[in-house]
């Protein structure tokens, strides 16, 4: 029984059958809502008005239900007579005469020969299109010595007529039921069609572009408000659009077409028409219709994606880390992007130092404008100077045609982020200065300033308080860039974050099944990775692309950490000197004073390159505060 409200129709020829067909419905509670009874003649458009009065699918009786589905591209489903139903009716017949006619649409079926055998009767089989042939068949065949009729209503009505009696065979409950759900099937699959077919005209004509599709035959078969404005209700109706689309090339050879035509506005028109095909084979053509102004913009909006592609990728949530440091760096990275002063990010390599440059674009009022990073030691001073700042034309041969934005004006109203900033050249160590100060620049080979704003973060694994006390950095640029100060921490001092780091390195490899055991947890704190979270990535990595079973490999892992010991790890460990060369390394001559200060000063050389640098560290190390580190440093040079 049907949960969801369809409406069926029976259509038969015969009373009997379309009584039984309806005390079937109406005790099983299936949507029966017309029965109508009608000739053969009659069916067709008794049909065709059912189903204009909204009926979703039609049953028919036997022959007339064979009529309906051979002239109807309509859901109409056939209440087969059984075979045992028949073999019941001739068994009735038989205790009539043993010459017995049994009426057949359209064909002899295959069972006559068998059941006159098997009931040691003559079958005279009459076969019938029309009520004509049937009232003709079944008056030759009782002239022909038949003595009984089976077949449907009529047929036994026509037999009585000719003063013979007849047998209806009726369906059984089995068949039935067959027709009524296959007949709830049909409706919940084209109420399915429908309402899918709904959701893609609503689609088609929300599009701004035009659609228009034609069948195999090129009839036109769909099109949308756009499609109709552009061409005109007449160039739809009358085929024009057939060829002139290109739908019927693509119908004939199945391939894409493109072109371009007037609208009926006199607008560009850029038409891709290309061939349906579904399951392999071709059910039609459908063609987009593309305003050509439109494709003018695209071109336009492509020719600048460069500047469209300046986006911040991370945020401070990707900062991670529970460590005391890391949270405080998240807590003023936070405060810092609020405001506009340009800030400094110090650690060393591998530490995050461009990731955190990312995050504090995004976290920034900025965060909509553009985001443009720069590794400044990776360019040599000429392309640098014209990366940066730009060029004008005939700056230099080979110069761009109009010349071209530097990096400063792609990032107009966002963020600038100079990656390794203590590598400057002096000449560009002047020019950004004057940027900073005046917010304009000079394109190479330009004489017009170009006003520019756009917030400088910086960063560099040098000491750029060292770089100024050499002479290697300008102490004035050193102010404007370094207002705020933030501080990496390298990998060695916030060896708690360890497990949430290898465990967000493995699911980002999609190996987040390769567990990592406490002890292996344990191993990898006990190397004092100089190339932080960045070698920590390719350590892992490695270690996955070698390992040979989900199950943790302990020594796997130890002999990857024993090679990166004896390459990089060698870095981080502090240099012997010699014991006969003890004496030799003390100072010969001096005061104490003099001596003691030389000695402090050596120890203090070694001690920050047994800790790869981290000032934080050797204090630690040597005992002292870190203020103290810096005076006994700055008295040292």
């Amino acid at each position: 029984m049907l949960s969801t409200s369809f409406s069926f129709a029976f259509v038969s020829n015969s009373a009997v059958v379309a009584e039984k067909v309806q005390t079937y419905a109406q005790e099983h509670g299936w949507p029966l809502e017309e029965v109508r009874l009608a000739t053969m003649e009659e069916a067709l458009p008794v049909a065709k008005q059912l189903f204009d009065q909204g009926v979703d699918v039609i049953l028919g009786g036997g022959g007339t239900g064979k009529l309906l589905r051979r002239h109807l591209n309509e859901p109409v489903v056939t209440i087969s007579r059984s075979h045992m139903s028949i073999l019941q009716a001739l068994m009735e017949a038989r205790e009539y005469t043993d010459n017995v006619a049994v009426t057949c649409y359209n064909a002899t079926p295959p069972w006559s020969e068998l059941f006159s055998r098997l009931l040691h009767i003559r079958l005279q089989p009459i076969r019938f299109t029309n009520s004509r042939e049937l009232t003709l068949g079944i008056t030759q065949a009782i002239a022909q010595g038949a003595g009984c009729v089976v077949g449907g209503g009529v047929c036994v009505s026509i037999a009585q007529a000719h003063h013979c009696p007849g047998i209806v065979v009726c369906p059984g409950n089995e068949a039935l039921e067959r027709a009524f759900e296959e007949a709830s099937n049909i409706a919940q699959a084209r109420r399915r069609d429908r309402e899918h077919a709904a959701w893609l005209q609503d689609v088609v004509d929300a599009l701004h572009e035009g659609v228009i599709g034609v069948d195999p035959v090129g009839k036109l078969a769909l099109s949308n408000p756009v499609a109709r404005q552009a061409l005109g209700q007449d160039r739809l109706r009358d085929g024009w659009a057939l060829q002139h689309l290109g739908l019927a090339e693509s119908l004939e050879t199945g391939r894409p077409t493109e072109g371009t035509l007037k609208g009926e506005n006199g607008q560009d028109l850029v038409f891709t028409s290309s061939a349906v095909v579904v399951d392999g084979i071709q059910k039609g053509a459908l063609s987009v219709l593309t305003p050509d102004v439109v494709l003018t913009d695209l071109q336009r909006r492509l020719k600048h994606s460069r500047q469209a592609g300046l986006r911040a990728k991370f945020t401070l949530n990707d900062l991670l880390g529970e460590s005391p440091s890391m949270r405080t760096l998240r807590v003023h990275a936070q405060r810092f992007a609020e405001s506009d002063a340009g800030i400094y990010i110090h650690g060393e390599s591998g530490t995050g130092k461009e990731l955190l440059a990312h995050a504090i674009h995004n976290a920034s009022p900025r965060r909509h404008a553009p985001f443009v990073a720069v590794n400044c030691g990776a360019l040599p001073e000429s392309l640098l100077e014209s990366e940066l700042f730009g060029y004008a034309e005939g700056a230099f041969t080979g110069a761009r045609r109009g010349g071209k934005q530097g990096l400063f004006e792609l990032a107009q109203d966002g963020t600038i982020f100079l990656d390794e900033i203590a590598d400057i050249s002096a000449a560009v160590q002047v020019r950004l200065l004057r940027v900073l100060e005046s917010g304009e620049i000079f394109r190479l080979g330009g004489d017009r300033p170009v006003t520019v704003n756009a917030r400088v973060v910086c960063s560099s694994w040098k000491d750029l308080v060292q770089e100024v006390r050499e002479g290697r950095f300008r102490a004035d640029l050193y102010y404007r860039l370094t207002l705020l100060r933030l501080e990496m921490p390298p990998l060695r001092e916030r060896l708690q974050d360890m497990t949430l780091l290898v465990r967000h390195i493995m699911r980002r490899m999609g190996m987040i099944h390769k567990k990592m055991p406490p002890e292996a947890i344990e191993l990898l704190c006990s190397y004092p990775w100089p190339g932080n979270v960045r070698e920590l990535d390719a350590l892992l990595r490695r270690y996955c692309l070698m390992s040979t079973s989900d199950a943790f490999q302990m020594p796997l892992l130890q002999e990857l950490l024993l090679d990166m010991r004896q390459t990089q790890g060698i870095l981080a460990s502090p240099r012997r000197v010699p014991e006969n060369r003890e004496e030799q390394d003390l100072p010969a001559s001096g005061s104490l004073r003099q001596r003691l200060r030389l000695m402090e000063k050596k120890i203090i050389r070694q001690e920050l390159v047994r800790q790869q640098y981290s000032k934080k560290s050797t204090a630690r190390s040597l005992g002292i505060s870190l203020n103290t580190l810096w005076r006994k440093m700055c008295d040292a040079d």
